[in-house]
């Protein structure tokens, strides 16, 4: 996380989220199917399993900050366990197909930037500090959003240096769109 920024206003988070997942999807663009389902990117994730951990989070996301935008105690884990939130999500989508994953990262993404777009910039700004472990709600959006992007982006591509490259016309994700041509084998 960015502890260093104190201050996003509504304008720039909205422009970091954009702008981070377009890199994220940059660097997915350079991949195969086959690469995806490679293990070694974080651990023994591979690709798609990053991809998926991505969505979890955004999800959660999305159920905390309704909750909060409708008067409700969000439903977050207490304690603040994200190792062992991280593991119960691994387990739960490390078997899922590639094309199930990269569905749910693109419809996963599109209702983050939604809700980002729906919340005025007072609300960004307020704390919850009895039901929120992140400060404020803008903190907790950009935590799911831009700077987890960057963060696995930064480990896939460290990670892609490693792998052999793939012609372009191998390639089956498309940077912007999240589809594939290509039906997962």
């Amino acid at each position: 996380m960015n502890a260093q920024i104190e201050k996003m206003t509504r304008h720039e988070l909205l422009d970091q989220i954009r702008t981070e997942r377009g890199r994220l999807e940059e660097t997915l663009a350079r991949l195969t199917h086959a690469q995806m389902l490679l293990p070694g990117v974080d651990g023994e994730w591979s690709v798609k399993d990053a991809l998926a951990h991505i969505s979890a989070w955004e999800r959660r996301m999305i159920s905390w900050v309704g909750s909060h935008l409708q008067g409700e105690e969000p439903d977050i884990p207490l304690p603040w366990d994200v190792e062992r939130m991280n593991a119960e999500t691994y387990a739960q989508v490390k078997d899922k197909p590639l094309a199930e994953v990269l569905e749910e990262f693109r419809l996963s993404y599109w209702d983050s930037l939604a809700l980002a777009e729906s919340l005025r910039e007072e609300q960004l700004q307020t704390v919850y500090a009895d039901t929120w472990p992140m400060g404020s709600l803008w903190t907790g959006v950009a935590a799911n959003t831009n700077w987890h992007y960057k963060e696995h982006r930064t480990d896939i591509q460290k990670w892609l240096e490693t792998q052999p490259r793939a012609p372009s016309e191998n390639r089956d994700y498309h940077a912007g769109t999240g589809t594939t041509t290509k039906q997962e084998r």
